[in-house]
Protein backbone atom coordinates (compact mmCIF):
# COMPACT_ATOMS: atom_id res chain seq x y z
CA UNK A 1 0.00 0.00 0.00
CA UNK A 2 1.29 3.45 -0.90
CA UNK A 3 1.07 6.11 1.82
CA UNK A 4 1.09 9.04 -0.59
CA UNK A 5 0.41 9.87 -4.21
CA UNK A 6 1.89 12.64 -6.31
CA UNK A 7 0.05 14.38 -9.14
CA UNK A 8 1.07 16.99 -11.65
CA UNK A 9 -1.55 19.55 -12.60
CA UNK A 10 -2.02 20.75 -16.21
CA UNK A 11 0.06 23.76 -15.14
CA UNK A 12 3.03 21.44 -14.38
CA UNK A 13 2.67 22.08 -10.65
CA UNK A 14 3.17 19.00 -8.47
CA UNK A 15 0.64 18.25 -5.74
CA UNK A 16 1.10 15.48 -3.18
CA UNK A 17 -1.70 13.74 -1.28
CA UNK A 18 -1.36 11.38 1.67
CA UNK A 19 -3.84 8.51 1.68
CA UNK A 20 -6.27 8.39 4.59
CA UNK A 21 -5.75 5.49 6.96
CA UNK A 22 -8.39 2.78 7.24
CA UNK A 23 -8.84 3.52 10.95
CA UNK A 24 -9.53 7.19 10.24
CA UNK A 25 -11.97 6.28 7.49
CA UNK A 26 -13.83 3.92 9.84
CA UNK A 27 -14.18 6.62 12.50
CA UNK A 28 -15.48 9.06 9.86
CA UNK A 29 -17.94 6.42 8.60
CA UNK A 30 -19.14 5.72 12.17
CA UNK A 31 -19.75 9.44 12.79
CA UNK A 32 -21.66 9.74 9.52
CA UNK A 33 -23.77 6.67 10.26
CA UNK A 34 -24.66 8.06 13.68
CA UNK A 35 -25.66 11.42 12.19
CA UNK A 36 -27.56 9.78 9.34
CA UNK A 37 -29.70 7.72 11.72
CA UNK A 38 -30.43 10.80 13.79
CA UNK A 39 -31.63 12.52 10.62
CA UNK A 40 -33.76 9.51 9.67
CA UNK A 41 -35.30 9.46 13.15
CA UNK A 42 -36.06 13.19 12.91
CA UNK A 43 -37.60 12.61 9.49
CA UNK A 44 -39.83 9.88 10.93
CA UNK A 45 -40.99 12.22 13.69
CA UNK A 46 -41.65 14.93 11.11
CA UNK A 47 -43.76 12.57 9.02
CA UNK A 48 -45.83 11.69 12.07
CA UNK A 49 -46.27 15.34 13.00
CA UNK A 50 -47.53 16.29 9.55
CA UNK A 51 -50.13 13.57 9.73
CA UNK A 52 -48.65 10.69 7.75
CA UNK A 53 -50.16 7.59 9.36
CA UNK A 54 -49.93 3.90 8.61
CA UNK A 55 -53.44 4.02 7.20
CA UNK A 56 -52.66 7.10 5.10
CA UNK A 57 -50.10 7.75 2.42
CA UNK A 58 -47.79 4.95 3.59
CA UNK A 59 -50.56 2.49 4.30
CA UNK A 60 -49.95 0.30 1.27
CA UNK A 61 -46.25 0.07 2.07
CA UNK A 62 -46.12 -0.60 5.77
CA UNK A 63 -49.60 -1.95 6.59
CA UNK A 64 -49.36 -5.03 8.73
CA UNK A 65 -52.13 -7.54 9.37
CA UNK A 66 -51.32 -9.44 12.59
CA UNK A 67 -53.61 -12.29 11.52
CA UNK A 68 -51.60 -12.91 8.34
CA UNK A 69 -48.05 -12.45 9.69
CA UNK A 70 -46.36 -14.59 12.30
CA UNK A 71 -43.56 -13.37 14.54
CA UNK A 72 -40.84 -14.50 12.11
CA UNK A 73 -42.46 -12.77 9.15
CA UNK A 74 -42.94 -9.61 11.16
CA UNK A 75 -39.27 -9.64 12.16
CA UNK A 76 -38.17 -10.05 8.54
CA UNK A 77 -40.51 -7.26 7.53
CA UNK A 78 -38.98 -4.88 10.07
CA UNK A 79 -35.44 -5.89 9.05
CA UNK A 80 -36.33 -5.20 5.42
CA UNK A 81 -37.59 -1.72 6.26
CA UNK A 82 -34.44 -0.98 8.26
CA UNK A 83 -32.20 -2.14 5.40
CA UNK A 84 -34.19 -0.06 2.92
CA UNK A 85 -33.93 3.03 5.11
CA UNK A 86 -30.21 2.42 5.64
CA UNK A 87 -29.49 1.95 1.93
CA UNK A 88 -31.47 4.94 0.70
CA UNK A 89 -30.39 7.07 3.63
CA UNK A 90 -26.71 6.32 3.03
CA UNK A 91 -26.95 7.04 -0.68
CA UNK A 92 -28.73 10.37 -0.19
CA UNK A 93 -26.66 11.47 2.83
CA UNK A 94 -23.22 10.70 1.40
CA UNK A 95 -24.01 11.80 -2.16
CA UNK A 96 -25.52 15.12 -1.10
CA UNK A 97 -22.79 16.05 1.37
CA UNK A 98 -19.89 14.97 -0.84
CA UNK A 99 -21.34 17.10 -3.62
CA UNK A 100 -22.05 20.15 -1.44
CA UNK A 101 -18.89 19.89 0.68
CA UNK A 102 -16.49 19.13 -2.19
CA UNK A 103 -15.68 15.53 -1.34
CA UNK A 104 -16.35 15.67 2.39
CA UNK A 105 -19.12 14.67 4.76
CA UNK A 106 -19.56 15.79 8.35
CA UNK A 107 -17.68 12.71 9.52
CA UNK A 108 -14.88 13.15 6.99
CA UNK A 109 -14.49 16.81 7.91
CA UNK A 110 -14.32 15.93 11.60
CA UNK A 111 -11.58 13.39 10.83
CA UNK A 112 -9.72 15.60 8.37
CA UNK A 113 -10.13 13.50 5.23
CA UNK A 114 -11.60 14.11 1.78
CA UNK A 115 -12.53 12.19 -1.38
CA UNK A 116 -10.79 13.27 -4.59
CA UNK A 117 -10.52 11.85 -8.09
CA UNK A 118 -7.59 9.66 -9.07
CA UNK A 119 -6.04 12.58 -10.96
CA UNK A 120 -5.96 14.59 -7.73
CA UNK A 121 -8.79 16.97 -8.58
CA UNK A 122 -12.09 17.48 -6.78
CA UNK A 123 -15.04 15.18 -7.40
CA UNK A 124 -17.65 15.66 -10.07
CA UNK A 125 -21.28 14.60 -9.72
CA UNK A 126 -20.89 11.38 -11.73
CA UNK A 127 -17.99 10.12 -9.59
CA UNK A 128 -19.95 10.86 -6.42
CA UNK A 129 -23.05 9.02 -7.63
CA UNK A 130 -21.07 5.98 -8.84
CA UNK A 131 -19.05 5.53 -5.64
CA UNK A 132 -22.18 5.85 -3.49
CA UNK A 133 -24.28 3.45 -5.58
CA UNK A 134 -21.67 0.84 -4.64
CA UNK A 135 -21.82 1.82 -0.97
CA UNK A 136 -24.61 -0.72 -0.35
CA UNK A 137 -22.54 -3.47 -2.00
CA UNK A 138 -19.54 -2.52 0.12
CA UNK A 139 -21.46 -3.38 3.30
CA UNK A 140 -21.25 -7.09 2.39
CA UNK A 141 -18.58 -8.53 4.74
CA UNK A 142 -16.22 -10.02 2.12
CA UNK A 143 -16.18 -6.66 0.29
CA UNK A 144 -14.35 -5.22 3.30
CA UNK A 145 -11.23 -6.93 1.94
CA UNK A 146 -11.03 -4.51 -0.99
CA UNK A 147 -9.52 -1.58 0.98
CA UNK A 148 -7.11 -3.96 2.72
CA UNK A 149 -5.83 -5.43 -0.55
CA UNK A 150 -5.90 -2.27 -2.64
CA UNK A 151 -2.62 -0.35 -2.97
CA UNK A 152 -4.61 2.89 -2.65
CA UNK A 153 -6.98 1.71 0.11
CA UNK A 154 -9.91 1.85 -2.33
CA UNK A 155 -13.21 0.13 -1.73
CA UNK A 156 -15.08 -1.19 -4.77
CA UNK A 157 -17.03 2.06 -5.14
CA UNK A 158 -13.76 4.01 -5.27
CA UNK A 159 -12.35 1.68 -7.91
CA UNK A 160 -15.38 1.99 -10.17
CA UNK A 161 -15.82 5.73 -9.55
CA UNK A 162 -12.13 6.50 -9.98
CA UNK A 163 -11.73 8.07 -6.53
CA UNK A 164 -9.43 7.90 -3.51
CA UNK A 165 -9.73 9.12 0.08
CA UNK A 166 -6.90 11.39 1.22
CA UNK A 167 -5.95 13.39 4.27
CA UNK A 168 -7.23 16.94 4.04
CA UNK A 169 -3.96 18.24 5.39
CA UNK A 170 -3.06 21.77 6.27
CA UNK A 171 -0.05 22.42 4.06
CA UNK A 172 3.24 23.45 5.54
CA UNK A 173 3.44 27.20 5.83
CA UNK A 174 5.48 28.49 2.89
CA UNK A 175 7.20 31.83 2.52
CA UNK A 176 4.52 32.84 0.03
CA UNK A 177 1.75 31.99 2.49
CA UNK A 178 3.50 33.81 5.32
CA UNK A 179 3.96 36.97 3.27
CA UNK A 180 0.52 37.07 1.65
CA UNK A 181 -1.40 36.15 4.81
CA UNK A 182 -0.13 39.36 6.38
CA UNK A 183 -0.95 41.57 3.40
CA UNK A 184 -3.64 44.14 4.15
CA UNK A 185 -6.73 44.20 1.91
CA UNK A 186 -6.02 47.91 1.45
CA UNK A 187 -2.93 46.93 -0.57
CA UNK A 188 -4.93 44.80 -3.00
CA UNK A 189 -5.15 45.88 -6.62
CA UNK A 190 -7.61 43.07 -7.41
CA UNK A 191 -10.45 42.31 -4.99
CA UNK A 192 -12.30 39.01 -4.57
CA UNK A 193 -15.33 38.44 -2.34
CA UNK A 194 -16.07 35.23 -0.46
CA UNK A 195 -18.70 34.03 -2.94
CA UNK A 196 -16.17 34.24 -5.79
CA UNK A 197 -13.45 32.46 -3.81
CA UNK A 198 -15.82 29.57 -3.02
CA UNK A 199 -16.03 28.79 -6.74
CA UNK A 200 -12.39 27.73 -6.74
CA UNK A 201 -11.22 24.21 -5.96
CA UNK A 202 -8.46 23.53 -3.41
CA UNK A 203 -6.29 22.29 -6.29
CA UNK A 204 -6.70 25.66 -8.07
CA UNK A 205 -5.34 27.56 -5.09
CA UNK A 206 -2.59 25.04 -4.44
CA UNK A 207 -1.43 25.35 -8.05
CA UNK A 208 -1.22 29.14 -7.66
CA UNK A 209 0.72 28.82 -4.41
CA UNK A 210 3.17 26.31 -5.89
CA UNK A 211 3.77 28.54 -8.91
CA UNK A 212 4.49 31.58 -6.76
CA UNK A 213 6.81 29.53 -4.54
CA UNK A 214 8.85 28.44 -7.57
CA UNK A 215 8.64 31.81 -9.31
CA UNK A 216 12.25 32.92 -8.90
CA UNK A 217 13.65 29.50 -9.83
CA UNK A 218 11.77 29.28 -13.16
CA UNK A 219 13.01 30.61 -16.50
CA UNK A 220 11.07 33.66 -17.68
CA UNK A 221 9.55 31.80 -20.63
CA UNK A 222 8.22 29.07 -18.34
CA UNK A 223 6.85 31.64 -15.90
CA UNK A 224 4.86 33.30 -18.66
CA UNK A 225 3.52 30.01 -19.99
CA UNK A 226 2.45 28.68 -16.60
CA UNK A 227 0.92 32.01 -15.59
CA UNK A 228 -1.11 32.23 -18.79
CA UNK A 229 -2.42 28.69 -18.37
CA UNK A 230 -3.47 29.46 -14.80
CA UNK A 231 -5.02 32.87 -15.34
CA UNK A 232 -7.65 32.09 -17.98
CA UNK A 233 -9.49 29.26 -16.14
CA UNK A 234 -9.19 31.10 -12.82
CA UNK A 235 -10.68 34.29 -14.25
CA UNK A 236 -13.52 32.27 -15.79
CA UNK A 237 -14.35 30.61 -12.44
CA UNK A 238 -14.14 33.91 -10.60
CA UNK A 239 -16.27 35.54 -13.31
CA UNK A 240 -13.84 38.42 -13.76
CA UNK A 241 -11.84 39.69 -16.70
CA UNK A 242 -8.35 38.24 -17.09
CA UNK A 243 -5.72 40.86 -16.23
CA UNK A 244 -3.17 42.08 -18.79
CA UNK A 245 0.19 40.34 -18.93
CA UNK A 246 2.10 42.73 -16.70
CA UNK A 247 -0.53 42.50 -13.91
CA UNK A 248 -0.98 38.73 -13.85
CA UNK A 249 1.42 38.03 -11.00
CA UNK A 250 -0.25 40.71 -8.89
CA UNK A 251 -3.62 39.11 -9.72
CA UNK A 252 -2.41 35.73 -8.41
CA UNK A 253 -0.89 37.29 -5.29
CA UNK A 254 -4.06 39.24 -4.47
CA UNK A 255 -6.13 36.11 -5.08
CA UNK A 256 -4.09 34.04 -2.63
CA UNK A 257 -4.00 36.85 -0.07
CA UNK A 258 -7.80 37.13 -0.20
CA UNK A 259 -8.18 33.37 0.25
CA UNK A 260 -5.75 33.30 3.19
CA UNK A 261 -7.69 36.11 4.87
CA UNK A 262 -10.93 34.20 4.31
CA UNK A 263 -9.43 31.07 5.87
CA UNK A 264 -8.19 33.04 8.87
CA UNK A 265 -11.64 34.56 9.42
CA UNK A 266 -13.23 31.11 9.21
CA UNK A 267 -10.80 29.67 11.75
CA UNK A 268 -10.94 32.67 14.07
Amino acid sequence: MHDSLKFETPENVQVRFHLAGLGTRFVAWFIDQFLMWILLFCLLILLVLVGVSLEGVLGDIVSIDPDEMNEHDLGMYVIGLILLASGLGSFVYFSALELLMHGQTLGKRACGIRVVKLDGFSLDASSILIRNVFRVIDTVPFMWLFPLLSQRSQRSGDMVGGTIVVNDETPEISDVRTQLAERSPLEAEFRFDASALKRLLPSDLEAVERLLERWHSLPESQREGLTQRLIEPLAAKLQVAAPPGERRVRFLEDLLAAEFRRQNRRLG
